[in-house]
């Protein structure tokens, strides 16, 4: 028996046989083999049937008696501030004033030779008691020599020495720009190393490699550092060495202008729109919280905004996912989600993640529309990996929330989620049945080979963080000689 796309005399691109495969789809949950081209799902059946989708030019794998199953899907991962956090100093935005100084001394000392020093996440609460002339003497007793860049919780607000505004100074003077902005202050000082960056980043590639995620969504970073991100995992696919799909979104944690954020998704969306869906950014991610205190108001985002932030999100046809810190802030969004529906694109996918219990009164009033997502808080620590799973009740709950429940909560599960006909070809290949597993042992396991797209992009036996490493330098070694050269190029015909 065979499921296919088109007739069987058009070949594949490759071919995957000789195991188990579990496709998650109840209508055929199991195969024998299964045939790609151009990064699709084109057919899958028992193994005589594929055979006639192989021509001279398609690759056979196989799988020597493993198993392959759909590509896991992290959909509470924090790999942006996981990354930056190997480069820079994350806060947490419960600090007092005193307790950041001290954090952020001891993080300079301990850094001596970083040209900059660059902390993200601290509350701006903490600075209302303060006086405006009196700031930069405070951080000025921290480091004079050195620019010192702090940007708050939301991203929106920095907080500089006066190293780091007379370099700014020096700039402006030479660039005369008509409006002085924060992501302007922030280009100028550069205050991170984008290729010690590069290296964090693969690092936290290779290790979910190693257990079988194909892609990752990060639920939240403020612009400055998920836009740098971004540009790092579209030049690491340019170079052929990205090994998951990375799916970014617009955080916003307060009160702001919805046409910027709204501006802002789309250059994120369109930047990464030559990927093949590689890296997607197409994502308005909302942190609701409006039971904080008065004094934190700026850090609110009002039902006004919220409306308007889903409205225009689902207009241009961009995703929601909000997450909800009180019921009341559960209510809001689904009320915003209604009536963003009412009145926009009808594909647009909300998801809203919470913690809380509701009684069965108050449940029924949320479900109006059932295909709005409900979903477990994305907050809390984002240095815990691998959340997704962990209430699983058993090994095939675990692969069912990877899989299944992942594409559904991110509004992709017509694409991903299960190996059906169509769908992109994500897989992850063990080389016996995780079903067998336990579930602490399916939570420790390292898997064979992960496939993107067709193409097998991770290997345990032949792929390993050093030889990655090794291949980025020897990448940007090639891209920097060639910029050289057309440099020299240029001068010579001038």
């Amino acid at each position: 028996m065979v499921f296919g796309l088109f007739k069987k005399e058009e070949t594949a691109d490759v071919i995957f046989k000789g195991g188990k495969i579990y496709t998650l789809n109840p209508d055929m949950p199991r195969a024998k083999a299964v045939a790609c081209k151009n990064g699709r799902i084109v057919a899958l059946g028992d193994e005589s049937a594929i055979e006639g989708f192989k021509g001279k030019n398609t690759e056979v794998v196989d799988i020597e008696g493993g198993t392959i199953l759909p590509g896991f899907i992290d959909v509470c991962g924090h790999p942006v501030l996981q990354a930056f956090e190997k480069v820079c100093l994350i806060l947490y935005d419960d600090m007092t004033q005193d307790e950041t100084f001290t954090t952020l001394s001891a993080y300079i000392k301990a850094n001596p030779d970083k040209h900059a020093y660059f902390a993200y996440g601290f509350d701006t609460t903490f600075l209302a008691a303060t006086p405006q002339k009196d700031l930069l003497g405070i951080l000025d007793k921290v480091c004079s020599d050195k620019p010192v860049v702090l940007l708050d919780i939301s991203g929106a607000e920095g907080w500089f020495n006066t190293r780091a505004l007379e370099m700014v100074k020096d700039s402006m003077d030479e660039d005369d720009p008509p409006v002085i902005t924060l992501p302007y202050i922030l280009h100028i000082l550069s205050p991170i190393d984008f290729e010690q960056l590069q290296e964090a980043i693969l690092e936290i590639v290779a290790e979910y490699c190693t257990k079988g995620y194909t892609m990752v969504f990060d639920c939240g970073a403020p612009d400055y550092l998920h836009s740098i991100y971004q540009e790092i995992v579209i030049e690491l696919f340019q170079m052929d060495m990205l090994k998951q799909r990375f799916r970014g979104s617009h955080f916003v944690l307060r009160n702001l202008n919805p046409d910027y954020a709204v501006r802002r998704l789309v250059q994120k969306a369109t930047s990464c729109s030559e990927t093949d869906k590689h890296v997607d950014c197409n994502t308005l991610k909302l942190v609701l919280h409006n039971s904080r205190t008065a004094e934190a108001d700026g850090m609110r985002i009002s039902i006004d905004t919220l409306r308007n932030l889903s409205k225009q999100a689902t207009d241009r046809g961009f995703n929601m996912h909000i997450d909800a810190i009180e019921k009341n802030d559960v209510f809001d969004a689904f009320e915003a989600a209604f009536a963003a529906r009412s009145t926009g694109k009808k594909d647009s996918h909300f998801t809203i993640a919470h913690s809380l219990e509701f009684t069965e009164e108050e449940r029924m009033e949320l479900l109006v529309e059932n295909d709005i997502c409900e979903t477990d808080s994305t907050l809390g620590d984002y240095k815990r990996k691998y959340r997704a799973i962990a209430n699983a009740e058993s090994t095939s709950d675990a692969i069912d929330k990877l899989t299944i429940d992942a594409s559904a909560q991110l509004g992709i599960n017509d694409e991903f989620g299960s190996i059906e006909v169509g769908k992109y070809a994500d897989f992850v290949i063990y080389k016996d049945d995780p079903y067998g597993y336990t579930l602490s042992y399916f939570h420790d396991a390292k898997v064979w080979k992960t496939v993107i797209g067709g193409t097998v992009s991770y290997d345990s036996g032949e792929d390993n963080l050093g030889k990655w490493k090794k291949m980025l330098k020897e990448k940007q070694q090639e891209l920097n000689d060639q910029m050289l050269e057309e440099y020299n190029d240029d001068e010579v015909l001038q």
